[in-house]
């Protein structure tokens, strides 16, 4: 719970320093001191706000080390002015602060608290039910008989999330003429589950998971895992670990990808290799 509030504190935080420090350079305050402040608050506002924007990136790399670069130059320029002239001990501290609050969300809130799933390569998974965009419930039963790749997704609010279906998309073609179905589940609404599959021409198996209780019958679920606020716009505060399984004719679990960082996913091209490893698909 602390995450789910933690990460929009943070956001709004850095965006309002952000427009503080612009202000103060604007109207003529110190250049070093304030630009100091900017480079603690501004790069994070800039990177967040691209990918919530553009939906582009399905991943990053485990540290935002160019944020975090930015912001440690930021924290020595206005501690720079403030051993040489003495004042800027407020915008120091604020520089500060805000450094601390960055590597809490690089170090802290990007690590996701993941106990050990019920997922076992080799085995089967536990059954349970879902429900397509008609309505129609489906059990996991059903997905047997053809190879499948099973992407479990946060929902439309997580960026990431949405960058990683269209890559899904992008290569549905070269997955449907192997004969492998792909399903992408959140325990989202069916509005929001709907919306997001009319967005691409892929007749990719969107699914809902009601109630979450796939992701629990998987240990998957993630409580909390959705921002705070998101709940104003439909969104439940329980969401799911952003989670890959890959399984064969036979249902059994061939692969499966538990990150432990929500920025980072696995590419797609994975997916192709693991199928041909296994045999699944020709080479």
């Amino acid at each position: 719970m602390l995450k789910s509030i933690y990460i929009m504190a943070y956001l709004t935080i850095s965006m309002m320093v952000t427009v503080f420090a612009a202000s103060n350079l604007y109207e003529g305050g110190d250049m070093l001191l304030w630009t100091g402040v900017l480079l603690t608050a501004a790069p994070i506002i800039f990177i967040i706000g691209r990918i919530m924007i553009m939906k582009d990136r399905a991943r990053t790399n485990t540290v935002l080390m160019p944020v975090l670069i930015l912001s440690l130059v930021g924290v020595v320029l206005t501690f720079y002015v403030y051993m040489k002239t003495g004042y800027g001990q407020n915008e120091l501290m604020l520089a500060a602060t805000m450094f601390a609050l960055y590597l809490l969300y690089d170090f802290w809130y990007a690590k996701l608290d993941r106990a050990t799933s019920n997922i076992m390569v080799g085995g089967k998974l536990p059954a349970f039910n879902l429900t397509n965009t008609d309505g129609n419930v489906v059990s996991s039963d059903s997905f047997e008989g053809s190879p499948a790749i099973m992407i479990f997704y946060r929902g439309n609010w997580c960026p990431l999330c949405v960058a990683q279906v269209k890559e899904m998309a992008a290569m549905y073609n070269d997955l449907e003429k192997m004969g492998v179905k792909v399903m992408l589940i959140s325990p989202q609404s069916q509005k929001h589950t709907r919306g997001l599959a009319r967005q691409f021409d892929a007749a990719m198996d969107f699914m809902q998971d009601v109630g979450n209780e796939a992701a629990r019958a998987l240990g998957i679920a993630h409580n909390f895992g959705t921002p705070m606020g998101m709940q104003a716009m439909g969104y439940k505060t329980e969401t799911v670990f952003p989670t890959v399984i890959i399984t064969d004719k036979q249902g059994k679990v061939i692969w499966c990808y538990e990150t432990d960082n929500y920025r980072v996913r696995p590419e797609p091209e994975t997916y192709l290799k693991v199928l041909a490893e296994n045999g699944v698909v020709g080479a």
